[in-house]
């Protein structure tokens, strides 16, 4: 729960935000940013403007809420499936199956993120891509990055050798190249792709599994 004033919002105040945020993304995915006012979103809500207002201030901090909240339903996603195994073998696979797991069934959002990245400039004039990181947030977003895992899987032995650094850009790479399926072909099969990650970055990083 966000903090304001040193004072904890109130659960109805949690709630309200994150209805908007939901709906904001609906609407934004449906008309595209430019054509997302808070008027169509206040109603797709059934509030009025100056409830959105009142939550958010402006819709430049409506946009970096969406931000922050794809970034904790990812961390959501992923953080736990990694956590769960025990093996470097094992961390990767589950990196790779959670993430694009995440991105296949989270179309609506990626498509209005998409909408925001080509046509939100911020007030501020920060990129699109600084918005949404909180301290805690950037902080946890490490644990999206698989060199940890890439590194701890060549100290146990798991993994062969390779330039760990080149190997995560190529795998990150990889699994963010889904987004671009997903949004432009509805009946993508994004699990099937995550089976071939898998395999083919086993074989890459020389796993004996």
């Amino acid at each position: 729960m966000r903090v304001k004033d040193g004072r904890p919002e109130s659960f109805t105040r949690t709630a309200r935000k994150a209805q908007i945020v939901g709906c904001a993304i609906e609407v934004i995915a449906e008309v595209g940013f430019a054509q997302a006012s808070i008027r169509k979103i206040a109603d797709r809500v059934g509030i009025a403007m100056s409830a959105v207002l009142y939550h958010f201030g402006t819709k430049d901090n409506l946009v970096e809420a969406i931000i922050e909240e794809m970034y904790r339903s990812t961390l959501a996603v992923v953080v736990p499936a990694v956590d769960a195994e025990t093996t470097a073998a094992d961390k990767l696979n589950a990196y790779i199956r959670s993430t694009i797991e995440y991105f296949g069934n989270h179309r609506v959002a990626l498509k209005a993120l998409a909408s925001i990245g080509t046509t939100h400039q911020p007030g501020d004039g920060r990129r699109v891509d600084q918005l949404g990181l909180s301290p805690g947030i950037a902080e946890q977003l490490v644990a999206l990055d698989p060199t940890a895992i890439l590194q701890d899987g060549q100290r146990d032995g798991e993994f062969g050798d390779f330039p760990v650094a080149s190997m995560a850009v190529a795998l990150r790479g990889a699994v963010t190249a889904v987004v671009d399926k997903v949004l432009r072909e509805p009946g993508f099969d994004a699990r099937a792709y995550g089976e071939d990650l898998v395999e083919i970055f086993g074989r890459a990083v020389g796993s004996s599994r």
